[in-house]
């Protein structure tokens, strides 16, 4: 059944790389996602507030503070991590860390989407249909690029070590 096997749009490469399968128009798209996540991760709007998530819910206060701490931060990461995409967004071969960057900025747009969409964690399946359909679909898409791209690295992964049972002492039985 190969002959019906589902290409992988991520696949691990000998030389530790991955190759990426995707059409330019789909890279271009990436592309210009990622540039508006870093425009929008600037911004106040509600729909960001997942890229910022409350580190102590129970104290307004210290949260206030740890959010002025970490949000530069974590946008300047973001910043890092567009950048990466501009400059391997025609690539056909990504390193792990390239491919890393690409998933992590790919995952914050589903969860701008997701909150757009109010999409929540329990939803195994999203209508497609309605006025959100394309919105939808998008974010379907992003989460299938995740998943291959979370494939493709954990494959990468070296086998691990079979664990070893210790030698028994001497004068007592195995």
């Amino acid at each position: 059944m190969a002959l019906f096997r589902r290409q992988r749009i991520f696949a691990p490469r000998k030389d530790g790389r991955f190759d990426v399968r995707l059409v330019a128009e789909a890279k271009q798209g990436i592309l210009a996602l990622a540039e508006e996540l870093e425009e929008l991760q600037s911004t106040d709007r509600p729909e960001t507030r997942r890229l910022f998530p409350t580190a102590y819910p129970d104290d307004p206060e210290r949260d206030a503070g740890y959010q002025v701490f970490a949000k530069d931060q974590l946008i300047d990461k973001r910043r890092e991590a567009v950048d990466i995409i501009r400059r391997t967004a025609d690539a056909e071969v990504l390193t792990a860390e390239e491919l890393g960057s690409w998933m992590g900025v790919l995952n914050d747009l589903r969860l701008v989407l997701g909150t757009m969409l109010d999409v929540s964690e329990d939803e195994d399946e999203i209508d497609v249909a309605g006025e959100d359909a394309e919105s939808k679909l998008l974010y379907h898409y992003l989460g299938e690029l995740v998943h291959g791209m979370v494939q493709a690295l954990t494959t990468s992964l070296p086998e691990p070590e079979p664990e070893v049972e210790p030698d028994p002492e001497p004068g007592t039985e195995p």
